[in-house]
């Protein structure tokens, strides 16, 4: 039996004051968001699937952006991102696209360029043996999140852009009883 796999790329729009606060506060607003710009185009490029492996789907924000975004980025399937907090939008996005048919989601952001299609289809295969797979980023975030049933829990209480992300994440599945396969680390562009 084929498993349908889909990957959820979260991103925001290019705008300066609204992407990568952090680094704009060293390089500038505008610098700032050229730069995240190019790591959206460049995370776009690097996860095209071949051969079916995986559905693709930008999650963008803000939702009145969309026009944008089309023009922007034609090539890939083009969804809103919820209201709410990080946490929340990402749970929702994993639980809607469960609930649409799909056996496995993994969900990555754009902070990572180092981030493959062989990468995330390796994610998608540790999903056979595993409850829930974290790509673990070297700033104490992650940089994936895959599972095949929701967990509303890992989301919640988590301290967000800080290096907290990956430990509590990890305690919280701990005690949810959950099997985690964790990738190799690697680095996100924040500062």
């Amino acid at each position: 039996m084929l498993l349908m796999n889909k990957l959820l790329v979260f991103a925001k729009y290019p705008e300066p004051g609204r992407v990568k606060t952090r680094l704009a506060r060293t390089i500038g607003p505008e610098r700032a968001a050229l730069l995240y710009k190019e790591m959206v185009e460049t995370v776009v490029r690097k996860t095209t699937p071949t051969n079916g492996e995986y559905r693709r789907v930008l999650c963008f924000d803000p939702p009145e952006r969309e026009k944008d975004f089309r023009k922007w980025i034609s090539q890939i399937e083009l969804r809103p991102q919820s209201s709410g907090g990080l946490g929340q939008r990402m749970s929702i996005a994993i639980q809607e696209s469960l609930a649409n048919g799909n056996d496995r989601v993994g969900l990555i952001g754009t902070d990572c360029v180092e981030i493959d299609r062989s990468l995330l289809c390796n994610a998608f295969d540790r999903l056979n043996k595993a409850d829930l797979v974290l790509g673990p980023a070297k700033d104490g975030g992650y940089y994936l999140i895959g599972m095949k049933k929701t967990y509303p829990f890992l989301f919640d209480g988590i301290s967000w852009s800080t290096g907290k992300v990956l430990d509590e994440t990890l305690e919280k599945a701990k005690g949810g009883h959950l099997k985690v396969e964790l990738l190799k680390i690697l680095s996100d562009v924040d500062r």
